[in-house]
């Protein structure tokens, strides 16, 4: 038994000779294992051949040796400042304004509410009183001054101006900052998004100025539009097919362009249409409630003249006069306008921003499956193939 177990004798190991006579060669990738691999030293003609700028496909985000190119990350970085300096600039004037609306309220309300208690008790007595009615007539007069203005400069939608110059500048400075942290061949091409965000931030400050004269936006405007969020598309330019490269395949350029035509055939012309009942409503209750409260002064300084009792339907004036007031300034109808025509004209920004993508070379375009996604989540839906079935009537599920 002992000698089954008889172990070997020693014997020397020469250890260079197990030393292999060259270097061990390294495996050579041909495709990205992840987008963390190194892409700047990836050359698809093989190693030790020179490597083009259309090879590398970095989309100008990198110069010939795959170093970013620090100069253009300034200038992205400059217009991600700007726009969140605009963006709490508006948000601050978004408070004063909204400030404004509930002063301009509160104080035409019981100015009013006032001038029609002097009103009834006037024509309660037997005889009328002569201080009585002029108070009644000044504080009329003054309540219908400040109906005029908050009619003229609509308090409730200068604010809500603001609050959505606020998160449109917001977003315009995350949508940079987000862009610089993906992968560079998945981005849209350097040059056009330098000028498509610096196009956003020049609209943004045309569409939503900060003074309110001579620049402000029109508070009854003839022909009710969207709101302008982003440059007018050049549609003069013909569609560019995709070609199954850098993400964009037939079925995604059909699914989008269905998607532009259907926002524009039906989100946007549901929106304007709202805006414009509401606007054409706002103008009717911005011109009655002054009306009611001249009526009501007039009234009040006509009933003083002995022999004449009209202090009773100056009081009756009054009252609807700041019924009147409280519907059109109160409920906010000014702010209801705005809201339905900024939402027309987010929805126009995105098929604006369809249509001027299907304009461009694919190889300059972002990623196609990921540019999908991002119009998907931006109309509240799941990134689905296709994004919507026939019978929907709207794009749109955020609004």
């Amino acid at each position: 038994m002992a000698s089954l177990f008889v172990l070997p004798k020693r014997s020397r190991c020469n250890y260079r000779s197990l030393r292999p006579s060259c270097a061990l060669a390294a495996p050579r990738h041909t495709k990205f294992d992840s987008v963390d691999q190194d892409w700047t030293s990836f050359n698809p003609a093989g190693p030790g051949s020179p490597i083009s700028p259309s090879q590398r496909n970095t989309k100008g985000w990198t110069d010939r040796n795959g170093v970013e190119d620090s100069r253009l990350l300034a200038q992205l970085r400059n217009i991600a400042l700007a726009a969140q300096d605009r963006s709490e600039m508006h948000a601050i004037i978004g408070v004063q304004r909204d400030n404004w609306n509930k002063l301009c309220h509160m104080t035409v309300n019981m100015t009013t509410i006032a001038a029609a208690m002097l009103a009834a008790m006037n024509s309660g007595v037997g005889s009328t009183s002569l201080s009585m009615s002029v108070a009644a007539f000044l504080l009329n007069g003054g309540a219908a001054g400040f109906m005029y203005l908050a009619g003229k400069y609509q308090p409730s939608q200068l604010a809500e101006e603001q609050r959505t110059a606020s998160r449109f500048h917001k977003l315009l400075a995350r949508d940079i900052e987000t862009t610089l942290l993906i992968d560079p061949r998945l981005r849209k091409d350097a040059h056009l998004y330098t000028e498509e965000v610096m196009g956003r931030l020049q609209a943004l400050d045309v569409g939503f100025p900060l003074p309110l004269k001579p620049n402000g936006l029109e508070k009854f405007p003839k022909v009710v539009a969207p709101s302008v969020l982003g440059p007018v598309a050049d549609l003069a330019e013909t569609e560019i097919p995709a070609n199954n490269k850098n993400g964009w395949t037939d079925a995604i350029t059909k699914d989008l362009q269905r998607t532009a035509d259907k926002l524009q055939t039906s989100d946007i012309a549901k929106y304007v249409r709202a805006a414009r009942n509401k606007e054409i409503a706002n103008k009717r209750l911005a011109i009655a409630a002054p009306v009611f409260a001249v009526v009501a002064a007039l009234l009040s300084l006509v009933g003083c003249w002995p022999g004449i009792q009209l202090a009773g339907v100056a009081a009756a004036c009054s009252i609807v006069a700041v019924l009147v007031s409280s519907f059109s300034n109160g409920g906010q109808i000014g702010m209801i306008f705005e809201l339905y025509r900024n939402c027309a004209g987010y929805y126009a920004e995105m098929e604006q921003d369809i249509q001027s993508t299907m304009r461009i070379p694919v190889c300059q375009r972002e990623d196609g499956e990921l540019y999908h996604q991002k119009i998907a989540l931006q109309l509240g839906r799941r990134d689905q193939m296709p994004m919507f079935s026939s019978e929907e009537k709207t794009a749109g599920k955020l609004f």
